[in-house]
């Protein structure tokens, strides 16, 4: 039987390469995202290729609604074998006035706004999919992204670092508990990766890390892919870091 990916924010850069990607492999996706129209290219991608996905619009910080979410898949679906946990972000995803600034000038609504997607989004992504995979008996993968930002921390961006560096904790003590179950829990720390229509010579891309080289969201999809495959089986509490070097010193951000 093929198995089935349940994908947070799988409408956006990353998630959506994501998808394709482990597409690629004959996994199912369930295309997951707070956004209709994303959700639809993403799975209109998966399709052209002649993979299966079916979308689904949810907000990954209401615990009931991740849940609901979930049920939704198993029954559409039959089966939950994967999930990982992308929908993400720093400062901007509170709003448009939303600022990158020290800790004592920030706001209460953009802290609280970014550890509940970030931090509060894995706990209950990790949790439904773990009460799934622990009934279905057959083990599972679980990966929720972490940042390089969550290992070296940055000024300007405490919240985000704070609610990073939390789901590296969250992996390592949910693969203590999950081990028994045969459910593999890791975590994806991604450098910085170039946006969609992003200037190739930007300093952002090119300079924050060791190689000089860009990241691209192909890049942090395949190491999903491997760390979901059967390649991966004695792999868990791990935090995988694809960022060119940049935690060595986190070169070009301070």
């Amino acid at each position: 039987m093929k198995k089935v990916a349940f994908i947070t924010g799988a409408g956006g850069y990353i998630g959506g390469e994501t998808a394709v990607t482990l597409a690629k492999q004959g996994i199912r996706i369930a295309v997951c995202d707070i956004n209709p129209e994303t959700i639809e290219k993403t799975v209109k991608r998966i399709e052209e290729i002649g993979g299966e996905a079916k979308g689904y619009v949810f907000d990954v910080t209401d615990s009931k609604d991740v849940d609901r979410v979930v049920d939704e898949i198993v029954k559409d679906f039959g089966r939950l074998d994967i999930m990982v946990h992308i929908a993400g972000g720093s400062a901007r995803i509170a709003g448009p006035d939303a600022k990158y600034v020290s800790l004592v000038e920030q706001e209460d609504y953009v802290i609280d706004k970014v550890l509940k997607v970030n931090l509060y989004g894995a706990f209950w992504a990790s949790r439904a999919a773990a009460r799934v995979m622990i009934k279905q008996g057959e083990g599972g993968k679980i990966i929720n992204f972490s940042s390089a930002v969550g290992i070296n921390g940055l000024a300007g961006c405490v919240d985000y670092a704070a609610s990073k560096g939390g789901v590296i904790s969250l992996t390592k003590a949910l693969a203590k508990e999950l081990g028994p179950y045969k459910i593999n829990v890791n975590s994806v720390a991604p450098g910085v990766v170039q946006r969609p229509g992003e200037d190739t010579d930007t300093k952002r891309t090119l300079e924050t890390n060791l190689l000089g080289e860009k990241c691209l969201a192909s890049d942090i999809a395949n190491l999903v892919e491997f760390l979901v495959s059967d390649k991966s089986r004695f792999i868990t509490g791990q935090t995988y870091v694809c960022d060119g070097g940049r935690t060595l010193s986190m070169k070009g951000t301070d």
